[in-house]
């Protein structure tokens, strides 16, 4: 059974313009968002949209940024579960 978020892959749109979407749960904390920025930032990433959320206790993060491929997102998604108060990280394609 494939993944709901191989089903999110956009084939019309030209591999250059391709964008990861990354989804991370963080502790409300004041320091939550400069953190996962920090990893992005060091992984050397294209931001191309940023929103932020507190949801009760926690803050949820939306990052796109422009696709490295498959083992580059792998490593982004494991930094940025390893960062301090991130609970948990998903990602795919934009749609």
């Amino acid at each position: 059974m494939a993944s709901p978020v191989s089903a999110l892959v956009d084939v019309a749109k030209p591999e250059d313009e391709k964008r990861r979407l990354f989804l991370v749960t963080t502790d409300d904390t004041p320091d939550a968002l400069m953190r996962v920025l920090g990893v992005a930032s060091v992984q050397q990433t294209r931001l191309r949209a940023l929103s932020a959320a507190p949801e009760g206790q926690h803050m949820t993060i939306r990052l796109e940024i422009d696709d490295q491929g498959d083992d580059r997102a792998q490593v982004l998604a494991s930094r940025l579960a390893a960062c301090p108060s991130v609970r948990g990280v998903g990602f795919g394609w934009r749609l």
